[in-house]
């Protein structure tokens, strides 16, 4: 066994950890050697040992400060010895160190021998017996140099004066033997539990640093994932792009019934690909609480019906009623994510429609003010309680969670919807029961100060007598309440077998005293279509010029064709409808339309508006002919330029009045096209600023801000709508 310790396990030989001990130990070995000199001095001046051995005193002293200048040789150069081998250090400190020790040993025997139990021996005994319990917890790690530095100090004279025959001098020494030997033992099970806990931290510090390591590298590779999901997404859109365009293009030509069938059932297998897309990169964003929202005024009741009426296009396709209602008490404009918020109502809708499968899903809007600036939207989706029953929020709201339905990624809407609601404030929650699904969207918008009117109605309306026959549906109820916001007159029939006879009493009556008929069937039932014709064939009054309105399902029109014999005149609107839309038909049907203005509005010169002109910069040739024809079958003149050093040529020969700019995926490339059109308006044609509109294929926020930043003034993503692109080029032309 080795006199003194060396290193046996690995966190003893791990430098920076022996480095900070051993430190520790110079810093107290400095203030210890100068204390002990002290003490000597001061025992030797009050004590007899000067007068009984003033010389072995003198040595005594002469060898104290000889092997305290060796220690502090060790001690106060400890850096500069430490640097150049940590093991002989600590070796030869030990060394000499017990050498002190042994030293001090033989003054504290000389005093015992000499002068016996004095004042100045009780003394230095003392205080070897505390210098030696203070340094234990700092020297513990050592605990072979622990106990033979603290026996060499205190064994001699305790040896001594056990033997003595003295009964002090036997207490004194039975003790002191104790001391030491329970000393030695704290320390060895001190320094077991000191390394052990270093080894402990040593290991948690190694698991730490790999976990960071691991989570650096996860989080790599997600960015890289998701960085991979965003260019792959934009590939695809770009291919998609140019398919559904020229579908689009192809379903304006003149086919047979089949040929359009197939392009509608194209388009259709396209708009889903689409939709694929786009969630699952929006899903990586919302994975990653990555969802930046664009703050600015919008016309928050126009975008929760385009919204709707969009999504009940995918409803429709399967086979599936879907209608809405929007509350009177909803503000026009609010501050917000215009898109975000168009985002989370198709997102829910889509969702709520493939869960139900069949039957009807019911959509209400309502809106509660919280304060006088700030409201909560509330969107509200129940379904008739005929599709599947939901599971487990924990379980639904994932990326690709799947029902028993036919659509593949029932949980990647859903999840799109909740995180986008969290995002804008609020929340979504999901119930289910025998009854229904209930799906409960909430977000949170700031009013405009300065609000428009959504829609006044006409007071002709007021007092007109309608009679509503419908078969079945959560909308009725809705449609009954708008009609009498506009203080209409409404009498509401179920047609059914059993109160068939009552309806056709009362439809014969409205048909003689010319009232308005407004009809609802039921979706896949014909029944209602074959009822009214019947009693208008079978009246003797004249029905063709009572006003009829059928507001139809998917699938109606063509049943609803054979009434036209008996009203011609009969208007027929598909379900979902809009206030508005509701409105404004009822209004042409009975009164032929709006009220004519006061005053005359007459054209200046007559002249024929000339064409507007478009310049598209399209760098791919690939893309430039389904862009060009979309324009050009919209009515405006279009011209193309590969680049923009090409564009530029052409701004200063022509005249043009928006500027379309195909982006690619390279935002930067991008915003660097827009600062150079922008630059060159500003040497050219500083007071003549043209609208600069981006065609794209990113749904990365990063491509709104910085090409934003760059000069532009919207963007269109793709693949184009042709609606959405008339309506686009519309809000920035209007009337030239």
């Amino acid at each position: 066994m080795p006199i003194f310790d060396h290193p046996e396990l690995k966190v003893q030989k791990d430098r920076r950890v022996c480095r900070a001990t051993d430190t520790r130990i110079a810093k107290y070995s400095r203030r210890g050697m100068l204390v002990s000199l002290g003490a000597f001095l001061l025992s030797a001046a009050m004590g007899d040992l000067r007068v009984a051995a003033p010389r072995l005193l003198l040595v005594l002293g002469i060898g104290l400060v000889l092997v305290t200048l060796l220690r502090s040789y060790y001690v106060f150069r400890f850096s500069a010895l430490y640097a150049t081998g940590p093991n002989r250090w600590r070796r030869r400190y030990f060394l000499v160190s017990t050498l002190g020790a042994l030293w001090w040993g033989l003054i504290l025997l000389s005093h015992v021998w000499l002068v016996g139990f004095a004042p100045e021996t009780h003394f230095l005994w003392l205080y070897t017996v505390i210098f030696c319990s203070s340094i234990t917890s700092v020297f513990a790690p050592y605990y072979r140099f622990l106990t033979w530095f603290i026996a060499a100090s205190l064994v001699p004279a305790a040896l001594k004066a056990f033997l003595s025959g003295d009964s002090l001098g036997a207490i004194y020494g039975a003790l002191t033997f104790a001391f030491v030997w329970l000393t030695a033992h704290q320390a060895r099970r001190e320094s077991e539990n000191y390394w052990d806990r270093l080894a402990a931290m040593q290991e948690l510090q190694q698991r730490a640093s790999n976990l960071a390591a691991a989570r650096k590298h996860s989080e790599a590779a997600v960015e890289l994932t998701n960085e991979f999901i965003a260019n792959i997404g934009q590939e695809f859109r770009s291919q998609l792009s140019d398919s559904l365009g020229a579908l689009a293009l192809l379903e304006a030509e003149p086919l047979n019934d089949r040929q359009r069938d197939w392009v509608l059932l194209a388009k259709a297998a396209g708009s889903q690909q689409l939709k694929l897309v786009d969630n699952v990169g929006l899903f990586t964003r919302v994975a990653r609480k990555d969802i930046r929202l664009r703050q600015g005024p919008f016309n928050l009741i126009k975008t929760i019906e385009k919204s709707f009426k969009f999504a009940a296009r995918t409803a429709h396709r399967q086979r599936l009623e879907f209608n809405f209602q929007i509350d009177d008490n909803l503000p026009v404009m609010v501050t917000g994510d215009n898109r975000k918020t168009s985002q989370l109502i198709r997102n829910l809708v889509d969702s709520a429609t493939a869960i139900a499968q069949t039957g009807e899903v019911w959509g209400q809007v309502s809106f509660t003010p919280i304060t006088n600036g700030e409201g909560q939207l509330t969107i509200s989706l129940n379904d008739d309680g005929r599709g599947e029953i939901l599971p487990d929020e924990s379980e639904l709201f994932g990326a690709f969670s799947r029902l028993d339905t036919t659509q593949v990624t029932t949980g990647l809407g859903l999840s799109i919807a909740k995180g986008l609601a969290e995002a804008m404030g609020g929340y979504l929650q999901l119930n289910s029961s025998a009854e229904g699904n209930r799906y409960h969207a909430v977000v949170k918008f700031t009013m405009e100060p300065n609000q428009r009117v959504y829609l006044t109605p006409d007071r002709r309306l007021q007092d007109v007598e309608v009679l509503v026959l419908h078969q079945k549906g959560l909308f009725v109820a809705g449609l009954v309440q708008v009609l009498r916001s506009f203080g209409m007159e409404v009498t509401c029939m179920k047609w059914r077998p059993e109160t068939r006879e009552a309806a056709c009493t009362a439809l014969g009556t409205a048909l003689e005293r010319g009232q308005l008929v407004m009809l609802a069937p039921a979706m896949g039932d014909t029944s209602l279509f074959e009822g009214v014709g019947e009693v208008a064939q079978g009246t003797d009054a004249d029905v063709s010029r009572c006003p009829l309105v059928c507001l139809g399902g998917y699938g109606h029109k063509s049943s609803f064709t054979p009434l036209l014999q008996n009203f011609p005149e009969a208007q027929y609107l598909v379900r979902p409808v809009t206030r508005k839309e509701l409105h404004d038909k009822l209004i042409a049907r009975l009164f032929g339309g709006p009220k004519k203005g006061s005053r005359r509005i007459v054209a200046g010169n007559g002249e024929q508006p000339r064409p507007r002109s478009l310049l598209l910069i399209e760098e791919s040739r690939q893309h430039q002919g389904v862009t060009e024809e979309m324009l050009q079958a919209l009515g405006y003149r279009v011209e193309v330029a590969a680049s923009v050093d090409e564009a530029l040529a052409h701004l200063p020969r022509s005249h043009y009045d928006l500027l379309l700019v195909d982006c690619q995926q390279n935002t930067e490339h991008s915003a660097r096209i827009i600062e150079q059109l922008r630059h060159w308006e500003a040497d050219n044609t500083p007071d003549d600023r043209l609208p600069i509109v981006a065609l794209t294929s990113t749904t990365e926020e990063q491509f709104e801000g910085r090409c934003l930043a760059a000069g532009m003034d919207d963007f269109l993503t793709k693949p184009l709508s042709k609606d959405a692109l008339q309506e686009t080029l519309e809000r920035w032309l209007g009337d030239i």
